[in-house]
């Protein structure tokens, strides 16, 4: 499972709302984004909030930099996941 800027932008089309995607998207997007992936991003967006909020220690924040480093295509898609969670705190 690789993240992607362009699967990030199917996660924003639906505002983060899975159920929403799936009553009313048509299957391309579901193609696009698997629900695994959706899962993923939400758990990471949640994790960035609490290291963006300052309730994270340092072991937890070298971890989650890990584990961004593995599912994820490049640095343009960690920035994207960066910036979507301080919208989203």
């Amino acid at each position: 499972m690789t993240l992607t800027v362009e699967k990030l932008d199917v996660y924003m089309q639906f505002k983060g709302d899975l159920d929403g995607r799936t009553r009313s998207a048509p299957g391309a997007s579901r193609q696009a984004l698997s629900d695994d992936e959706w899962y993923l991003i939400d758990d990471l967006l949640m994790q960035l909030g609490n290291v963006q909020a300052g309730h994270a220690s340092a072991g937890f924040i070298a971890r989650l930099e890990a584990r961004l480093q593995s599912v994820t295509a490049d640095e343009a898609t960690r920035d994207a996941l960066r910036a979507l969670a301080r919208r989203t705190i």
